[in-house]
């Protein structure tokens, strides 16, 4: 028998102890413990993962995956040629113009992020311009009322988001006051801000609460009257072929584009990108920390072993088997235990995972949404993490058990039985 072959056959042989099964009852729970963080790690990536991709969703069918504007964030002139440009790679534009306006219905004010767009362009674009429809988990988005395709539109009309609408107590033809916040005209009587009186010609849903809240469309002509523009835009939406990966989009364009700031839908609220990924990571930590608890029962393990066989150990040791030689042997058996337990891990959490993902036992509040099922995203780089970062603790929790047997001493222990 080679050397590596006899450190397995004892490995083996002390996680069987004195019972015939392959692992002795004692180690179960090491294994358990194995199981338990890493079925938990895979989980929370697996939901982190869904909730960011549930959001990235959400975000892109109302404002699209890519946004384009001049770097210093002036108004963008003569951009048809960028726009021509971008259609010929493959890419829908649509020129925006934003506005933060206020809104007036008799007594009732409220403020609005209000778009100036081309509703030919923008509908190819937007999933909030386009046909009602249903998402997945059972939202409304889309037109509910009215239409922005023609002229009815175009000549002094504006879209409401749902809620906005609902509030204001407004329907499909009612005529309301759009105000700019900042006093920049000239009277007789002083500077004055710019108003236009204009009817509702649609009310959309976007399947995001807030947006509903607070998003409304006018047509470019109107929304070039409140920024005092001649032809110039503020920045050109663009849709991709592919809504998954919008950073290789991001960065082709970028490329082709170098005197441009481009920008993923990850900075439209950066806070909210920021906090997404920031929870990802520190719910990982919190679960990592459980995989270095559940580690202590592989420590404890290992140093009642060395200590319920240290007079074989010493034997062994006589018998020419160096420090090197051992430490492979209860490394070997450390490795044993923990891959099993993370192949449990990874079995268990995959099963849950497409459990919720095809029946959606659990479910989340979403504001006036109302309970919608935890989303999960498959990643393999999630499942490389957790396994590489498992191993990793294995190693490190057994530096003390293998700094212990360094210390067996077998002369000592021949005196003691002699």
């Amino acid at each position: 028998m080679d050397t590596n072959r006899g450190k397995l056959w004892l490995a083996l042989r002390y996680l069987r102890g004195q019972g015939r099964g392959f692992i002795h009852r004692s180690h179960w729970l090491t294994i358990a413990g194995i199981t338990l963080g890493v079925t938990a790690l895979i989980c929370v990536g697996g939901v982190m993962n869904g909730l960011r991709a549930d959001i990235r969703n959400r975000v892109t069918s109302t404002l699209s995956e890519i946004r384009i504007t001049a770097r210093g964030g002036e108004a963008m002139s003569g951009y048809q040629s960028l726009v021509d440009s971008l259609d010929g790679m493959g890419y829908k534009t649509a020129p925006v113009i934003r506005n933060d306006l206020v809104i007036k219905k008799g007594e009732q004010i409220f403020s609005t992020q209000c778009f100036g767009i081309d509703p030919q362009r923008h509908a190819r674009i937007s999933a909030a311009l386009g046909q009602k429809t249903l998402t997945p988990d059972g939202n409304v988005l889309g037109i509910l009322n009215g239409d922005v395709s023609g002229p009815f539109f175009n000549e002094g009309g504006i879209a409401l988001g749902s809620s906005l609408a609902l509030n204001m107590g407004v329907k499909v033809g009612d005529e309301i006051q759009l105000l700019s916040p900042v006093f920049d005209v000239p009277t007789a009587f002083g500077l004055l801000p710019r108003v236009r009186t204009v009817h509702v010609a649609a009310i959309f849903s976007t399947a995001m609460p807030d947006y509903d809240y607070s998003f409304s469309f006018i047509s470019l002509e109107e929304a070039s009257f409140f920024k005092d523009y001649n032809g110039e835009i503020d920045y050109i939406e663009v849709k991709t072929p592919d809504a998954t990966s919008p950073e290789a989009h991001t960065k082709r364009i970028r490329n082709h584009f170098k005197d441009l700031k481009v920008e993923d839908w990850g900075a439209y609220d950066a806070s909210l990108y920021s906090a997404i990924r920031f929870e990802k990571y520190l719910m990982f930590v919190i679960m990592l920390f459980m995989y270095v608890i559940a580690s202590f029962n592989l420590t404890g393990s290992m140093l009642k072993t060395i200590a319920q066989k240290r007079r074989e150990l010493g034997l062994l040791k006589a018998f020419g088997y160096r420090d090197a030689d051992l430490s492979g042997l209860f490394l070997r058996q450390a490795l044993i235990l923990s891959s099993l337990g993370i192949a449990l891990g990874l079995v268990i959490s995959t099963v849950l995972l497409l459990v919720q993902k095809h029946f959606g036992l659990l479910s989340m509040g979403m504001g006036d949404a109302g309970p919608l099922p935890l989303p999960v995203v498959f990643s393999w780089k999630d499942y490389l993490s957790v396994v590489l970062a498992s191993f990793a603790i294995t190693l490190i929790s057994v530096l003390l058990p293998l700094r212990r047997l360094h210390r067996i001493n077998p002369i000592e222990l021949i005196r003691q039985t002699t």
